[in-house]
């Protein structure tokens, strides 16, 4: 299981929105002499992140809580948003190199490309609801 820390700031219908603050793989970003990753997050992504979870235990506004995302969930997820379009592209390259070449391994690849994006569109809005994929507060 994924697990972070947030802080209530909205609560609603067995639902909250939370704001998680961005963290650096190791923690050390405060040091001097570390990977440089902080100067980039800082840079790109310096604002807390606010997403929806489901809320089980009935948090309120400004508790700290402790947020996770299923087992499982986070690689399905990127398999279907990353990999069937890859797939796909890889797919549709080789099939228009078998039946045409050059140029119709490039148009094969493209065609690939769209059509895995439009599956991955498509089983995202399938399964936006699913609380499987949703994260949730686990604990106060």
């Amino acid at each position: 299981m994924i697990e972070t820390r947030a802080r209530v700031i909205e609560t609603g219908n067995g639902v909250a929105m939370v704001e998680a603050e961005r963290q650096a793989g190791c923690g050390h970003c405060d040091t001097e002499k570390g990977c440089g990753k902080s100067a980039m997050s800082k840079l790109f992504c310096s604002n807390p992140r606010r997403f929806e979870v489901i809320d089980p235990v009935g948090a309120t506004v400004g508790d700290e809580v402790r947020i996770g995302v299923r087992d499982g969930a986070l690689l399905k997820g990127s398999l279907a948003v990353y990999g069937v379009p890859m797939l796909a592209l890889l797919a549709g390259a080789l099939a228009g190199n078998a039946y045409g070449g050059d140029g119709a391994a490039v148009l094969g690849g493209a065609v690939g490309l769209v059509l895995g994006f439009l599956w991955a569109r498509h089983y995202s809005s399938i399964n936006r609801g699913n609380p499987r994929f949703q994260p949730y507060i686990l604990e106060k």
